[in-house]
This record gives C-alpha cells, structure tokens and sequence, in this order.
C-alpha cells in the first residue's frame, strides 16, 4: 500500500511539475498567446476549481504552524503529505485556468494582473515547498515562517480574486464599511438617480461593470460612463419597444445568457426593476428631485419606502388584492405592484410595444377595484381601447404619452370618478377633445407636453380651466430635438401589394425617409405624404423635421417581400444549442429582421456550416432567393464568407444557381443590424431549393477574439 501511495504522488507530483512549465512558458510569451476556441471552457472553469487549493494549502500552513514536536501522536505526516500534493496539483490547474480565463474581454486593471502574478506565485510556490518539505521539518521555525508567508500570500490572492469578482473590499466587507456611510437624505431633497437608481446600480451592477473589470467595456460608476454604453451600444433608448439594452436585459429569462446580472449573482427585485424602467422612460434625468414627482408615479413611491417622507398617502377604502392574483397577473412586459408597502393600491406598467394587446388590460380585470394608476407610455393603444380602460373604476392616474391615441374617445374617461392626473404627451390630440376633459370634475392635472397644438390654443386653456394643463417649456432661445417617427408597419414580411406607414405624433412635422440605406436628410430625401408601396426588400429610413426644431434621431427597418409558400423546410446541419430558433420552422414562419440574437428566432451556427432545404409540393417559378441574417460583431456575428443557393426538382437532382461571397468587415461596425443577401438567377421552375452558409473561421485581428470562430445567424429564406 505504501509503494502505491508513493507512486501516486510521485506521478502527482511530475504532473503538476509538467503544467507549472507550461504555465510558464506562455507567461513569457504571453503576448503571442492566442486562445484556441476550444480552451476557453478551460478557463471557464477558472470559478469551479479556485476554492478546493485555497482550501487544501490552508489546512495545510496550519498544520505546519500548529504541529509541536516530530513524536507527537496527534499528526498525521502522510496526511499532511497528501494534502500538499494535491494542493499542489489544483493550485496549478486553478492558475491555468485562471491563466486562460484572464485573455477573455472585460478584465482591465492592475487587480488582474497582480491576481495573475500571484496565483501562478502560489503554485510555483506550492510544489516548490513540496520538493523541499524534507527539508523544511514542520517543527522548526524557518518551516513555520514559510507557512505564515504562505497564508499571506493565499489570503492576498484570493481578496484580489474576490474584488475582480464581487467588486472592492469583497473579503472584508463583512468586517464593516470601508469608509463612513453618507447621511442619509431627506426626502424633499432627495434625487431620482443620486439617491435611489445609483445605489441600485452599484448594488447590482456595479461588481462586472467598473474600472477593474468592465463587462462588455461597460463601466457605471459615474454618470458619463453611464451615458457612454459599452460594447452593445447605448444603454438605454426610449424610441425602441424594450427601451434600451439595460431594460430588455433585465427582463430576459435567468437562464438566458444575456440575463443581467447573470445567474449566480444577486437579482434586482420587481421593485428596482420597476424603478430603473420608470426612470429610463422617464427621460433618464439625473438631477430631478423625488418630490417633483406625484404621488401616484411609482418612483415616489418607491422613494417613500427607501427614503421615508413627511408626506401620507392617500387612505383606500378597498381592501388589499389577493397576492396570488397579483402574482399570476405579473408577466414579463406587464408589471404590477403596490403603490408602496402595506398599500393595497396597486399601479400597472406596460414595457413592451411589440409585445402589447389591449388583452394586456383587459385580463386586469380581476385587480380592477385595486388598481389606481396605470402607465401605458409609448404602447400601441388606440381610440378604440380607452373604453376598456374605462372600467378601471379606481384609476387615480392615466399616462397615454406617445400612444395612438387621437382623442376621439376620451369622453369615455368620464365614467373615472376618481381620476385626477391624465398624461396626454406625444399625442394626436385636439383643442376641442382636450376642452371636453373639463367635464371630469375630479381631474385636477393634464399633461400635453409635444402634442402639436398651438401656443394660443394652450394659452386658452391655461387660463380658462379649472384643470392644471402642463404644458412643457417653451421658449424663444431654445431650441429642442423632435422625437423620432414611428414606422406603423409591424410586419417585416410584405405582400405584392403591401404598404408602408409612418407618423408622428406632432403635427405640422415633416418626414423625409429612403429606401436604398442611405440617410435621410431635410432637404433631398423624399418626403412621406402617403403609404409608400414597395416592390422588393427594402430597408426603410425616416427622420422627423420641423421649423424651429431640431431633426430627430433616423429609425430604421428591414421590410421583405414575400415570396412563394414554402410547404416545408429540413436542417441538413442543426444549429447550436443555444440558438436553435424554432428549428427548420424559423426559415419560413414569416418573422424576419429582429436585431436581438436572444429573441429565439435564430439558427446560430459557429462550428459547421448552414445547410437547408426548402420544399414545393407544386413546382414554382423563382428568380431570386433572398435569405435574411444579422451582423453583430460585438457579439461575435459576421456576415458569411460564402452563401450557395442550389435549386432542381429533388434533392438529387439540385443545381448551383448562385454563389454570394461577402466581405469581412475591416473594422468593427457597432451595434446589431439585418443583413440582406439576394441571389438572383436566370428565372425557372423549382420544386426544392437548398442553401448553404459558411460562418467566418477565423476572427480577423483587429477583433477583440481575434483568431477565434466567428458566429454566423440565419433567419427567414424567401424565394421569388
């Protein structure tokens, strides 16, 4: 038994001797160190394997420390051997992987590169005190010098280690605040952001997205950097149905690996969700004091738990929803929540554009004699809806900015006895339906902020009314940014006959737009008087204009004519796991040209080639394939090296009817866009038509993944 554990830990030993050389040897040439694609799940697993060395080679420095005398019975020598070696041996691999993890994005300080030094110094160390350990008798005092230094070198390590993971002072932390905790805040001069949306961030966000180690190359911890975005872009954007990159993230699924924060780290609640939303469609303001706000908008409300505040809410005569109805009702797009703790009034927020239909309301009926405020910015809500809004008997607060809303309907808020604040911002409407709202005796405030109506129309109706009509600011010398058009079309995939609409909510705009890519201006482009028809792809621009205002930000869709009914569709090759879309369905389920990787559209491949058939139970007469994918390069995603469009009557008898090779981007192109691959051909009839595409197999230099595989995603194929 002896000589068999003599020779495993011999072998042990030469193992670790053989990794700490490789380790090494790539430390020296480090900067010629490309990471293979298939090593990266080794550093990956940098996390599962730090904690078992820490654990082994402390046990160990204490032994030595402690132990007396070489007869004491109490110790166990070859124990204290095993621990050492295999010490030795995770110490090593700890640091490979550590090594390795180290050359991924998002690691950029001085703490990485002292953690790095000191963890390959601990398994140099390790197995270095192994070779010795004859020589270093535990009892003796050089041996228990060497243990002590050991311990601090294990400790410095590892808090360097936990501060690139959880943020500074992460071993510590526990032991009390670093520095002396600000004074808390009154309320009346307490700040949306300062006071309640930072600390959330710095909380939640702050530990992967600051000067030590910045996820994504996004940094939060001032407002600047904020603002900057990363990687991915902005990090907010109210023109968009999610509003932005930091709220659609928040609302993926854990599982998702987009999910902010990931899973593993601490999640924000519903209510600091609910707060970061309320704030980004908010307009993001950093300098807006809490008490500004009504005390119907969920931020004050939320203030009020977190700050306290001098001021009571208003007392309910209703009793408190059943929390399981509350709880089923909550969705993704559609959060409800109380106005603060112990209330049993609730307030309902809407996220979702695409996602939204006026079932979204209507399946709050349960909660309708607990719902007072309800905030359905920037939702495709019409006329036609605000008779359902109207059975919401307890509505103390309706905010209608930026939706489709006219105002031929709002008589029918009059059935609200208990409405007080109305936000009609944004909106199409008119003096006359806006004069009507004086017949609701209980509402006291209007909001009309970019509706487009006349100065001397709000004059009017500031003087004449007893509701308090806000209005915005308005001035000679200021000059401000219109909001962006709205593209009405929703569906991407149009008919021979299709059209497309747009609109703005402010009148007397003008909107210019293109159909080749290229950028709308405010005097050349064509300006939009009528439903634009459309013959073949298109990729759609718009800008809003305006006398006396500055042009909008341009938005922008990819619109596709549809081809001929595909009758069903095989995967030759199948896609990752992890983008697997709706399988061969995603290829003719008529949904195309969503920007989002994550939204379960896509067949994702990176490791094979793309190769698909689609089939015709009845020969049709095709001229063109077209085949939509996405660039996103700072995720990874290049346009194909080589896209093969074969066509025939079956599978054995295909033909090659077209070759496309795009280029590679030369330098990175930010933010996530539809691509449009046409191959066009001598027109004939085609009973099966195949498509192969090849993703990019090596990442070019000036890419962070340089030498790596690149992704490449494929959605619909139309064949006309």
């Amino acid at each position: 038994m002896r000589r068999y554990l003599s020779d495993w830990k011999g072998l042990v030993y030469n193992l670790a001797f053989f990794l700490n050389g490789l380790l090494v040897f790539l430390l020296l040439f480090e900067g010629r160190f490309v990471v293979p694609f298939w090593m990266q799940a080794i550093g990956r697993m940098h996390p599962l394997v730090l904690h078992f060395p820490l654990v082994v080679l402390i046990l160990y420095s204490l032994w030595v420390i402690i132990v007396e005398k070489p007869e004491s019975a109490r110790w166990n020598t070859g124990l204290a051997d095993s621990l050492l070696i295999i010490g030795t041996l995770t110490a090593v691999v700890a640091a490979f992987s550590g090594f390795i993890l180290s050359k991924e994005e998002g690691y950029e300080s001085g703490t990485l590169l002292w953690h790095k030094w000191l963890g390959v110094a601990i398994s140099l160390a390790s197995i270095i005190w192994y070779g010795f350990r004859k020589s270093l008798m535990p009892w003796k005092i050089p041996s228990k010098m060497v243990a002590g230094s050991f311990l601090v070198l294990l400790f410095v390590g590892g808090h360097l280690g936990g501060n690139l993971t959880h943020g500074e002072d992460f071993l510590i932390s526990p032991l009390g605040p670093a520095v002396e905790e600000s004074p808390k805040v009154a309320f009346e001069e307490a700040k949306v952001y300062a006071d309640l949306v930072k600390p959330v961030l710095d909380q939640k966000c702050l530990s992967c997205h600051n000067a030590e180690k910045s996820k994504g190359d996004l940094q939060m911890q001032t407002q600047a950097l904020l603002t900057k975005g990363g990687k991915g872009g902005i990090l907010w954007d109210t023109t968009k149905a999610d509003l932005g990159l930091l709220i659609g993230r928040l609302h993926l699924p854990l599982d998702d690996k987009k999910h902010m924060p990931p899973r593993g780290k601490v999640q924000l609640t519903d209510d600091e969700i609910m707060l970061l939303a309320a704030w980004v469609k908010g307009g993001s303001r950093f300098d807006q004091l809490v008490s500004s706000l009504s005390p119907q908008n969920p931020v004050y409300a939320y203030g009020q738990n977190v700050l306290g505040g001098g001021r009571t809410e208003e007392a309910y005569d209703f009793s408190a929803a059943d929390p399981d109805e509350v709880i089923k009702l909550n969705t993704s797009y559609r959060l409800i929540k109380p106005l603060s703790a112990e209330s049993p009034a609730l307030f309902v927020n809407f996220y979702s554009r695409a996602n939204f239909k006026i079932t979204e309301i209507e399946g709050l009926q349960p909660l309708k004699a607990q719902i007072v405020s309800m905030d359905l910015s920037k939702m495709p809500v019409r006329d036609e809806d605000i008779k359902v809004i109207a059975g919401f008997p307890e509505l103390r607060k309706l905010i209608l900015n930026f939706t489709d809303v006219t105002g031929n309907s709002l008589g029918e808020l009059k059935k609200l006895g208990k409405l007080r604040e109305l936000s009609l911002s944004g909106t199409a409407v008119k003096m006359e339906q806006v004069k009507a709202l004086e017949a609701i005796p209980s509402l006291k405030k209007v909001y009309l902020w970019s509706t487009g109506m006349k100065k001397d129309e709000l004059a009017r109706l500031k003087k004449s009314s007893k509701i308090a009509f806000e209005t915005g600011f308005s001035g000679d010398t200021v000059v401000l940014a219109l909001n962006p058009p709205i593209i009405v079309t929703e569906n991407q995939l149009v008919g021979a006959d299709g059209t497309l609409s747009l609109k703005h909510q402010i009148a007397g705009t003008v909107i210019r737009y293109t159909l080749d890519g290229s950028e709308p201006d405010s005097t050349k482009s064509p300006v939009y008087e009528k439903p634009i028809s459309i013959t073949r792809n298109t990729m759609l621009k718009a800008r809003a204009f305006r006398a006396g205002w500055y042009g909008s930000k341009q938005v922008g869709k990819v619109f596709f004519k549809a081809g001929y009914p595909v009758d069903s569709a095989q995967l030759l090759t199948p896609a990752d796991q992890g983008y697997k879309g709706k399988g061969a369905l995603s290829l003719f389920d008529g949904k195309v040209g969503d920007t989002e990787r994550v939204s379960g559209t896509w067949l994702g491949y990176n490791q094979s080639d793309f190769q698909g058939y689609l089939y015709f139970k009845k020969p049709v007469k095709a001229a063109n394939v077209t085949v939509s994918m996405l660039r996103n390069l700072g995720s990874y995603i290049f346009p194909p090296t080589r896209i093969e469009v074969w066509g025939g009557a079956n599978e054995k008898s295909l033909k090659l009817l077209k070759v496309i090779t795009p280029e590679v981007p030369a330098k990175d192109i930010p933010g996530a866009e539809n691509l449009v691959y046409e191959a066009a051909f001598e027109p004939q009839l085609l009973s099966c038509v195949k498509v192969v595409a090849k993703p990019l197999g090596k990442l070019p230099a000036w890419h962070q993944g340089k030498g790596g595989k690149g992704w490449m995603f494929v959605d619909e194929i139309i064949v006309n």
